[in-house]
């Protein structure tokens, strides 16, 4: 495999880490979250496999599928089905497509030929991949963000950060690798 496959690769597996990451162990209740807003959880988790598909068959397959005609699980519909089934579901068709991306790459002979998008237009294969990571990537600080706020989390310890007007002793959030001795002396401290 060349530099620019496994480049491109690289950047599909941090990008795949990174989201799966802020979606693993969240309970059923965290999925259904807005945070006050209109997108959930489950809801982005959707949209992005469900772009990560279409981008996907634009990209690799002789027949693409737009939006209405992608794998969807149980179809394509305007409500998500509100259980933990069904997150499940969109969970595992993300890490289909994931999937998919790493063989197309692994079959791609040239990373700059053009392949087609679904708003009509080409892109060299590289930088599709550079769109999808970014998007997945994007959406899993979002993801992020609303699990933050509605836990009432700040920084991890070792990473606050000074907000000027908002204290974040009492919200930090010990790392799960982070032993009991290092944790202790993150606790004792005051700033």
């Amino acid at each position: 495999m060349d530099a620019e496959h496994r480049l491109a690769r690289e950047m599909l597996e941090e990008a795949h880490r990174t989201f799966v990451e802020n979606v693993r162990g969240i309970s059923f209740d965290e999925a259904l979250e807005a945070s006050g807003g209109y997108r959930s959880i489950l809801g982005i988790a959707k949209h992005v496999a469900g772009w990560s598909a279409v981008y996907h068959s634009y990209a690799a397959e002789p027949e693409p599928r737009h939006w209405e005609h992608t794998d969807w699980p149980d179809g394509l519909r305007d409500r998500i089905e509100a259980t933990r089934g069904y997150f499940d579901e969109v969970l595992a068709w993300f890490d289909d497509t994931y999937k998919r991306w790493l063989a197309s790459l692994g079959e791609a002979a040239d990373l700059d030929a053009p392949r087609p998008v679904h708003w009509g237009d080409t892109a060299p294969l590289r930088d599709i991949v550079v769109m999808v990571g970014s998007h997945w990537q994007y959406h899993a600080g979002e993801i992020n963000a609303i699990l933050a706020i509605r836990r009432g989390q700040a920084w991890e310890y070792g990473e606050e950060v000074e907000e000027n007007h908002i204290s974040t002793i009492g919200h930090r959030v010990r790392p799960t690798w982070m032993s009991d001795e290092e944790a202790a002396r993150f606790e004792r401290k005051r700033w």
